[in-house]
């Protein structure tokens, strides 16, 4: 199997369900990221506004004064650093691209602002597009993602941009979100695009203990479910929680690419 690319979660919010305020500061910021790229993040993704459930909306403005900033920095630390900018909104990412971000992470799959696909495509960037995660309980997993990739066909988004996600965690049941996991092989088979699972500290992993427990204690339950996204076929892992997921990915490959030999 080919290398897993590990997002390392950046969110310069006061109010991110996991780790808010943590790092709100540039420096902060810029310090965080790179030492995710040293516990072996292959891309830093940057949030200005917490998506999480009945998140509070913020100005466009302020989005980007959070993120700009924040690119700008790592960029100096680190020209070689792969930027990917978590945003529904089309000026927040034309910003962001503008000031080196490669990678467009919308959790709308292109439908939270009309501007956005026409953005990605003029810029060349890659793309990671959920199913829609603003909207859409009306309609499944499969008509959503449909929709958006028609979105993204029309403004000519190049098919080896597109990376999917197929949005643990912007559901109403535990259950739902075990059915999008399982759902990544379906997903590879029917469109062919990679993709990225992100269900690190999320609702569904704190189901899996004993007691209440809080997000940044989820570790055990983040990893075993992305291991498993893995196993189904998923190329990309969304985590806050860099080098235990790293070195849980290695231990898996390896024992893995052993019981492939063993058997050829």
């Amino acid at each position: 199997m080919g290398k897993i690319s590990i997002y390392g979660i950046l969110n310069v919010t006061p109010d991110s369900f996991s780790d808010g305020g943590d790092h709100y500061s540039v420096q902060s910021a810029c310090e965080y990221a790179l030492s995710m790229m040293e516990d072996g993040a292959d891309v830093i993704d940057i949030g200005g506004m917490s998506t999480r459930p009945g998140f509070t909306d913020v100005p466009c403005e302020e989005e980007i004064q959070r993120i700009i900033p924040v690119i700008k920095e790592i960029r100096n630390a680190d020209p070689s650093a792969i930027i990917s900018v978590d945003t529904f909104r089309a000026r927040t990412a034309d910003a962001a691209i503008g000031a080196g971000a490669g990678i467009i992470n919308d959790i709308s799959g292109l439908m939270g602002d009309p501007d956005m696909a026409g953005v990605i495509s003029s810029a060349g960037v890659k793309a990671v597009l959920m199913r829609n995660g603003l909207n859409g309980d009306s309609l499944d997993a499969n008509q959503l993602i449909e929709a958006t990739l028609d979105k993204a066909r029309s403004a000519r988004i190049k098919d080896d941009k597109i990376i999917l996600d197929p949005g643990v965690g912007f559901t109403k049941t535990r259950q739902e979100d075990i059915e999008l996991i399982r759902h990544i092989p379906d997903m590879i088979a029917r469109w062919g695009y990679p993709v990225l699972l992100g269900v690190s500290r999320k609702r569904i992993t704190a189901e899996f203990y004993q007691g209440p427990v809080e997000p940044k204690q989820r570790v055990g339950a983040s990893i075993a479910l992305s291991l498993y996204g893995i196993s189904l076929g998923a190329s990309a892992l969304r985590v806050h929680d860099v080098k235990q997921t790293v070195a849980a990915v290695r231990v898996f490959n390896e024992m893995r690419d052993k019981d492939e030999q063993d058997k050829s």
